[in-house]
């Protein structure tokens, strides 16, 4: 039968198969001159369809002069579905986006295909089925092209989707709504949370803000000192490419930034060579391309020429995150092809620092902000995790 794994209650019928040009009629959009652009109507390109959950005017990134014949033959009104004509990549080609503005409409451009509304359905439910997977892959499989790929209307009017009546369709997008809602609204608590730590981070190392000691006094004069005077700086070597491995069973092999996200190591190569090594709670900070990005390592591993580890304390840590999230690495990184910093650029850099017990209290509190943080980061990747699963169970 044709009908999901995951099903509201009160609905039984199956769901029926249906061609999108008996839902859509498809055009390509505007190609103007160059000066037409930046100024004028509303304008949906290709990011504005890969960054959106859906579109509405607001949202648009760009805008464009044109003609009332161009406004009123490439309208862009609610419901209508907007697909990405042109990709360097066969995953993304196809990809679509729906319009939900009731008030304002735009205009579309030559990258990009309109699908205009021509039949009774869900906007944001027919967007989900056209993003799953029975549909790209219909979209993929057909796309021609070799440095780029391209899908054309021909291609669109022949995928079929399967659709099940009105009032399910609705029922499914009003969950999925408020779902993505739920994520926005994390996405922003987080986005608030670590700009309140940037905030305060500025504060902290400007001096505009001191922390008192557990009298109430003041913890003293800040002194300069060289990174190279308060920890120890080991720069990376390397392995041979041939010992580079995928067995798990090998070492750790942490090469560059690729290896590190939201500020933790993330195990992606290993290797039977081991030449320089980082140790559990050693800073792990990437030398080039881009220079500056930290991570905290809780493994021992093998560090190639692309970081280097800093055994140093959580200070420390927490002052080069600071250092690199107001990009002061690019007055000191050096290279033509890419950014690097060398072992007396780190060793020599000035880290302002109050005594000991100032550095543990200021340590101290910037960690619990980003404790806070990663918590709020982790229940966002649960709320999306089931969104994943939802989108499995209920398309079929």
């Amino acid at each position: 039968m044709n009908v999901p794994q995951l099903r509201f209650s009160g609905f039984d019928r199956e769901w029926e198969e249906q061609e999108l040009n008996e839902l859509l009629e498809f055009k390509n959009g505007i190609n103007a001159d160059k000066d037409s652009y930046g100024y004028g109507t509303k304008f949906i390109n290709v990011l504005d369809i890969l960054n959106n959950d859906y579109i509405l005017s607001d949202k648009i990134i760009g805008s464009v002069n044109a003609s009332e014949k161009q406004l009123e033959t490439y309208a862009v009104t609610y419901g209508d579905m907007l697909f990405l004509r042109s990709s360097e990549t066969r995953e993304d080609v196809g990809i679509c986006n729906v319009y939900l503005d009731q008030e304002k409409s735009a205009v579309f451009g030559g990258f990009v295909i309109r699908g205009k509304k021509i039949a009774d359905y869900s906007p944001f439910f027919l967007k989900a089925v056209l993003n799953n997977s029975s549909a790209r892959n219909q979209i993929t499989s057909k796309a021609g092209g070799s440095t780029r790929y391209n899908v054309g209307q021909s291609i669109l009017s022949e995928v079929t989707v399967r659709v099940p009546q009105i009032e399910e369709q609705q029922k499914i997008s009003s969950f999925f709504i408020l779902l993505n809602k739920k994520i926005e609204t994390q996405q922003e608590k987080i986005e608030k949370l670590e700009q309140f730590k940037k905030g305060m981070m500025q504060k902290i190392f400007s001096q505009e803000l001191r922390f008192k000691d557990e009298d109430g006094g003041e913890f003293g004069e800040w002194e300069n000192k060289r990174l190279g005077q308060v920890a120890e700086v080991i720069m990376g070597q390397s392995p041979k490419g041939e010992n580079y491995s995928t067995d798990n069973q090998n070492t750790v092999l942490i090469q560059g930034n690729a290896d590190m996200k939201n500020g933790k190591v993330i195990p992606r190569i290993y290797t039977s060579e081991i030449t320089k090594t980082c140790l559990p709670g050693d800073i792990i900070m990437s030398v080039r391309a881009p220079v500056g990005e930290i991570a905290l390592t809780d493994i021992e591993a093998c560090i190639g020429r692309g970081v280097c580890a800093i055994r140093g304390s959580m200070y420390i840590y927490h002052y080069l995150s600071y250092f690199n999230l107001i990009k002061a690495w690019n007055s000191l990184s050096q290279g033509s092809t890419f950014e690097s910093v060398n072992g007396n650029d780190i060793k020599t850099l000035t880290i302002p620092a109050p005594s000991l017990k100032g550095q543990e209290k200021i340590a101290d509190y910037l960690t619990k902000l980003e404790i806070k943080a990663e918590k709020e980061k982790e229940k966002l990747m649960v709320l999306e995790e089931q969104k994943k699963g939802f989108m499995q169970g209920m398309f079929v």
